[in-house]
């Protein structure tokens, strides 16, 4: 009797401890499964973060010989950048190197001197690889050339290309970043043969330039300008040629273009005085094509979209103030096709671009003043927005101005009419 409750005493025992091993197996194999799921959610979590960070490396220069990146976060996550990977494309002997870099990039914000505390030496006339790693594991990569490493496109225009000996001739130098592999150029340094080529007693006096000195970096489409004033000099039929690249160019890739210069009459400092009484700042171009945003400052468009333009023009006279007329107008002129002309507006507004009609005379210049005048009207006082060309390629592109001068009591309409054709750059139309 004893010994059959010990036994049943020991078996439940047995059972309990059985039971207690086969709840703690079961319980540890929970714990495992759960830490797993965490594991995959965790991962599925990061997974998703990485495929959200977005970012764009929008500017590369070299400052006192060390990178200067810059980084925008595009994205709705905050970004931290962990290492600097370079790679020198110029020297092959130079090793592949990785940097600490530890920058964090809120959602929005542009972080700019990456780079610029590390211990790597760069050189403005070498081209280099360079990559931005995060810490999710996400690269930014951007080439970051020197116009050694291959041919840029360059444009040259002399305003006006005929002068008489005494004038002032404004040379405008145009770089453009046409590289398609979505390379940045780095430090655009103008450079223009000083004296110029001349023929017979012709001679090239600089007065100013070049402005400005330099452009840190150039993306892809963008275009940098770069203008001189001299002072010519010479006898009718002489002519003047300059020459343009930039600072460590690649050998050949140079443009050039001659001016020429014409009889002077009798009077020679009136005539001078009064070649033209209205000039427009070049720099001060500005254009909306589509849903741009605003306007832009760049010289390529997209060849058949409706554009409207706006740029800073001065009244030089000394005592007549200048009242536009509706036939002004900027001309976009392609070689063999017909030209597309944007008659001026009262204003314009942008996203997408907008012009308003404008009534004949309304607008005025006072003397010594300038104005910024918009264009895009397909019609003289008309409210819809001219295209651009179809085809693409370098427009020549006028500025004709009509209206009339005129001071004191009366005006406009006792005012004297005034005409003039203000040479205007290129323009270039892409797809």
């Amino acid at each position: 009797m004893k010994r059959r409750a010990l036994s049943t005493v020991v078996g439940a025992v047995f059972f309990v401890i059985v039971m207690t091993g086969t709840i703690s197996y079961v319980s540890y194999s929970m714990d495992l499964i759960d830490s797993l799921a965490r594991s995959v959610e965790i991962k599925q979590t990061q997974d998703i973060d990485r495929n959200k960070e977005e970012a764009e490396i929008t500017a590369v220069s070299i400052d006192n010989n060390k990178f200067n990146l810059t980084l925008k976060n595009t994205g709705n996550i905050p970004i931290n950048v962990t290492r600097l990977w370079a790679e020198n494309q110029t020297d092959s002997s130079w090793n592949h190197t990785k940097y600490q870099i530890n920058k964090a990039v809120f959602p929005g914000q542009t972080e700019t001197n990456i780079g610029q505390n590390i211990a790597l030496i760069a050189l403005d006339s070498q081209s280099y690889s360079l990559k931005l790693s995060t810490e999710r594991g996400n690269l930014f990569t951007v080439q970051a050339l020197s116009p050694q490493g291959k041919a840029i496109k360059m444009n040259l225009f002399a305003t006006p290309r005929s002068v008489l000996a005494g004038q002032n001739v404004t040379i405008w130098y145009g770089v453009t970043n046409n590289l398609t592999d979505g390379s940045i150029l780095k430090l655009i340094t103008p450079q223009i043969e000083d004296p110029p080529d001349a023929t017979g007693s012709a001679s090239a006096g600089l007065k100013v330039g070049p402005i400005p000195a330099t452009d840190e970096s150039l993306t892809h489409g963008e275009t940098a300008f770069f203008k001189w004033v001299y002072e010519i000099g010479g006898d009718e039929g002489d002519t003047v040629t300059f020459n343009a690249t930039v600072n460590n160019a690649k050998q050949g890739n140079y443009v050039t273009d001659p001016i020429r210069i014409v009889a002077a009459p009798a009077d020679l400092t009136g005539f001078i005085e009064n070649a033209g009484k209205l000039t427009a700042t070049y720099d001060s171009l500005e254009w909306a094509q589509g849903a741009t945003g605003g306007w832009r400052s760049g010289w390529n468009l997209d060849n058949n979209a409706a554009t409207v333009f706006r740029m800073n023009i001065t009244n030089n006279d000394d005592t007549d103030t200048f009242y536009m007329g509706e036939d002004t107008s900027i001309v976009l002129d392609p070689l063999g096709s017909s030209p597309q002309i944007f008659y001026v507006g009262s204003t314009a507004t942008t996203d997408p671009p907008n012009i308003i009609a404008y009534t004949d005379l309304s607008q005025t210049i006072s003397p010594g003043q300038d104005l910024r005048v918009y264009f895009g009207a397909t019609t003289p006082g008309g409210g819809q927005e001219e295209k651009t060309p179809a085809g693409t390629g370098i427009q020549v592109t006028p500025i004709l101005f009509f209206g009339k001068l005129c001071s004191g009591g009366g005006c406009p309409d006792s005012g004297s009419d005034y005409g003039q054709n203000i040479p205007f750059l290129g323009i270039l139309i892409t797809n």
